[in-house]
């Protein structure tokens, strides 16, 4: 997932300010994959062969039988770039518009209001390097934005609209990013930062919910999130309704230890689990997407990002304490650092393989069959599938063919 170098990509020194240039949109930009950075190289060093397939991997082919929504930018639009979607058929997207700034989007896929881009309004706040926004089936949106000379995580909802979740400036962690949101939209997560250094920290946010004038008014409580000496940096990139996150503690070495926060009984905070690493890949292993059966998805990777396979952790204990890792099978049986995504309830994990020459496409893996991986027929010469909701809908970003830059698109396979 990911994961990134976008902690020393994304706040270098001088973080966000509302007056960002935007950089050139020829070139990748996305928040989770600065690994292109790495990837985009003029000698790949030869793969070992012990390092090749974890697994016996079955012929990769295209689904069948899927249904393609390409939905491009939105109407004054150059670019875009999807971001989740929830059982309703309601995925999220930013983008640029008319103004140049980059915008927060919501599309419905079906219903009257069928492949309609709304705009939910500026961001104004551009990093250069950013993670996408979600949606819960309550219908909360999370993401970020620009807060005086700030970058905040914030929500919105229908009923509030924008709502500021604020960050931690009594530790000197003045900006914050919501990357993270359950289904019910009652637990968001993500990472805090200052002003003077390219390290974040792991953070979450709870809401309650109290009368004001008369009203119902939810405001939401911030918390840091534990790490451990050894790896006192973090992020977190998924959570579930039971209270787990999963994400990633390093190191100013850069060796990156996949995360799992267990919530304690009581409401006492959250402990901390260091996730199993791979005995190939020892120095980076980022999780992502948790589904409610606590099954986790992420990448271990080589120290430069450009090497490893993407991963599935699967709980062995009722507790949820334990976990084991299984690595996923790359489309080509090449271990050229896959990415994966977003996983559901049935099993379907989504995400990207790279092929021999490091070519980005959007693949599907199954926890029914950890030996296989499909190619999702994404639209264009490259993608990358995102987030995948329960009836099977993925969405994803691409390139090439008739979208000069990135676009937007949703494939369900079954």
């Amino acid at each position: 997932m990911k994961r990134i170098a976008i902690l020393s990509v994304i706040l270098c020194a001088c973080l966000v300010s509302p007056s960002w240039p935007q950089q050139n949109r020829g070139t990748l930009h996305f928040g989770k994959q600065s690994v292109f950075g790495h990837r985009i190289t003029k000698e790949i060093p030869k793969i070992p062969s012990a390092f090749r397939s974890p697994a016996l991997t079955v012929p990769a082919a295209a689904a069948q039988n899927i249904h393609v929504w390409d939905l491009g930018t939105s109407s004054d639009g150059t670019w875009a770039e999807a971001g989740g979607i929830n059982d309703f058929g309601v995925m999220v997207a930013q983008g640029d518009a008319a103004d140049g700034d980059n915008h927060l989007f919501k599309i419905e896929l079906f219903g009257p209001r069928a492949r309609q881009w709304s705009d939910m309004g500026a961001l104004a706040a551009y990093e250069g390097w950013f993670n996408w926004p979600l949606i819960a089936d309550s219908g909360l949106i999370v993401g970020y934005a620009a807060a005086a000379d700030y970058v905040h995580g914030f929500v919105w909802t229908g009923q509030s609209g924008k709502t500021d979740l604020g960050a931690l400036p009594e530790l000197g962690r003045n900006n914050s990013e919501a990357i993270a949101v359950n289904k019910l939209g009652t637990l968001v997560a993500g990472q805090a930062w200052s002003d003077t250094t390219a390290q974040v920290y792991p953070v979450a946010w709870t809401p309650s919910i109290g009368w004001n004038g008369g009203r119902l008014n939810v405001t939401w409580k911030i918390h840091p999130l534990p790490t451990v000496k050894e790896f006192p940096y973090g992020f977190v990139y998924g959570a579930n309704v039971f209270g787990q996150m999963a994400g990633a503690i390093y190191n100013d070495d850069g060796v990156y230890v996949a995360a799992l926060w267990n919530p304690i009984a009581g409401g006492k905070g959250w402990k901390l689990i260091q996730l199993p690493r791979s005995k190939d890949w020892p120095d980076v292993a980022i999780a992502g997407d948790i589904n409610e059966k606590g099954e986790i998805v992420g990448d271990v990777l080589s120290l430069d990002f450009v090497y490893g396979y993407s991963s599935l952790w699967q709980p062995v204990d009722q507790r949820r304490q334990t976990y084991k890792l299984t690595l996923l099978p790359n489309a080509w049986g090449l271990p050229n650092g896959d990415t994966a995504e977003g996983i559901n309830d049935v099993g379907d994990i989504v995400g990207a393989s790279w092929d021999e020459n490091f070519n980005m496409v959007a693949v599907r893996w199954s926890t029914k069959d950890l030996t296989s991986v499909q190619l999702l027929g994404f639209p264009g010469d490259w993608s990358l599938a995102f987030r995948v909701n329960e009836f099977g809908i993925a969405t994803g970003t691409y390139g090439g063919g008739q979208c000069a830059n990135e676009c937007v698109a949703a494939v369900q396979f079954r």
